[in-house]
């Protein structure tokens, strides 16, 4: 009985990981398409700000204009890149959350099976126990005569 408990007890926890691990997968998922489209709108923001820039450059634009645009492409390229350092980070822990998760699932699956085979065992056990029952009860209802003769 004891193996029994204890392995219900393994089954819960490795539930409540698997949860967990589910949980923070979502988590990650989550964080990881923020920062994707956090770098999609830093992408169509430094395209649209150049289209606008040149359009003014072909209305004229002084060189003020020019330095004032290269130093804010700078800085929209650097943000950008830093950016896209913070997508490949977050899809680096998305991928661990669900290898994670996936190993939770696995253990999870283990103890399910061993808890199911440890009561199919246990049924067939009871079984047994039941057929050696009913045998001692039928030869005792013979050896007492409970049964009438068989009549040719």
């Amino acid at each position: 009985m004891a193996a029994a408990t204890s392995l219900k007890i393994l089954l819960e926890l490795a539930e409540q990981r698997t949860d967990s691990a589910a949980k923070e997968l979502g988590r990650l998922n989550l964080h990881y398409q923020e920062a994707v489209k956090k770098l999609n709108l830093l992408v169509q923001y430094r395209q649209s700000y150049q289209v606008h820039f040149h359009a003014a450059m072909e209305r004229g634009a002084d060189h003020t204009g020019w330095t004032n645009f290269m130093a804010f492409m700078s800085k929209l390229d650097a943000a950008i890149a830093e950016q896209r350092q913070t997508v490949s980070y977050t899809e680096k822990k998305k991928t661990i959350g669900a290898a994670e998760l996936l190993g939770c699932q696995r253990k999870l699956k283990s103890y399910s099976v061993l808890v199911q085979r440890q009561q199919t065992q246990r049924n067939l056990k009871l079984l047994k126990d039941e057929q050696k029952l009913q045998d001692e009860f039928a030869l005792n209802a013979i050896y007492r005569g409970s049964f009438p003769p068989k009549e040719d």
